[in-house]
């Protein structure tokens, strides 16, 4: 519209000369150049306004598909390489906002200096300004989220080492509580035996005598413990005893148990080892 105003003053201009006096064509000649170069200065003007204005529009298009790239998906694995790619991708679109709002200012400034005015120009900053504005609120979203993220990961982290640290204690007792039911086992099912001759098993004090006549007693006194074979009840079926006699001293089932001769050697076979130790857990066999 401008641009026609413009050669319908210089076709006036052009068809009034032929009639004017020199002086008067200087002036007007004078004052179309002028208003040729005020046009140019506006054309250039308003190149400046459009240039940026698609530049800041273009940029907001690249801020909105960089946050569609920063996923925040519960389940999605957050190692440290994600969590520093979404710092990387926050600090990229930071700093285009902030680039952007301090061009956009810049521009709003310099129409507020400049002496054309326009309706459309003014609707056209304040739009993207609000359009980063609501970007920046997205983006605070986002870091709010993160934050939360983290907090969460922080608090999990916590749990776990709670949890992990209540495993261990719990295997420690566990292996604590294996380990005495097993020695408890062991020390309920162990018994001892020891086998020799009368002069042997007296010097052990295993066994005692008040005189020839009366029988002698077995493990009344303080006899020697380490003289004994320790063994696991439950599983000790047999004894070789080596010896051509073997007389049983200790108190024992007779159903529970038979010494059985092969090549001039006894041997003790236990039949039910239950019943064989249920009244003693020492064995004595005196041999020859």
């Amino acid at each position: 519209m401008k641009t026609k105003i413009y050669f319908l003053l210089i076709t006036i201009i052009s068809l009034t000369a032929c009639n004017m006096k020199p002086r008067d064509y200087e002036s007007l000649q004078a004052e179309r150049d002028s208003l040729a170069r005020a046009q140019q200065a506006m054309q250039e003007e308003m190149d400046t306004y459009f240039s940026t204005i698609n530049m800041i529009e273009q940029n907001i298009e690249k801020i909105k598909n960089a946050e569609k790239l920063i996923t925040l998906n519960p389940d999605e694995e957050f190692n440290v390489d994600t969590r520093n790619k979404i710092n990387d991708d926050l600090a990229y679109i930071n700093e285009m906002l902030k680039a952007n709002r301090e061009e956009t200012n810049r521009l709003k400034e310099k129409l507020r200096r400049s002496s054309f005015k326009s309706a459309e120009l003014e609707r056209t900053i304040t739009r993207l300004i609000k359009a980063l504005d609501d970007e920046t609120m997205k983006v605070n979203s986002l870091n709010a989220e993160l934050a939360a993220k983290d907090s969460l990961i922080i608090q999990l982290n916590l749990n776990l080492e709670n949890i992990t640290g209540e495993m261990d204690n719990l295997q420690e007792k566990n292996t604590q509580h294996v380990s005495t039911i097993k020695e408890q086992d062991e020390t309920i099912h162990t018994a001892w035996y020891v086998f020799g001759t009368r002069k042997e098993l007296k010097e052990q004090k295993i066994i005692s005598s008040d005189g020839w006549f009366r029988p002698s007693r077995v493990l009344e006194s303080d006899f020697n413990k380490s003289y004994f074979v320790r063994i696991d009840a439950r599983k000790t079926k047999s004894i070789p005893l080596y010896s051509s006699r073997a007389r049983i001293l200790s108190t024992h089932p007779k159903s529970s148990y038979t010494l059985e001769k092969e090549n001039d050697s006894f041997t003790l076979l236990i039949i039910d080892t239950k019943e064989f130790w249920s009244v003693s857990k020492y064995l004595v066999i005196e041999v020859d």
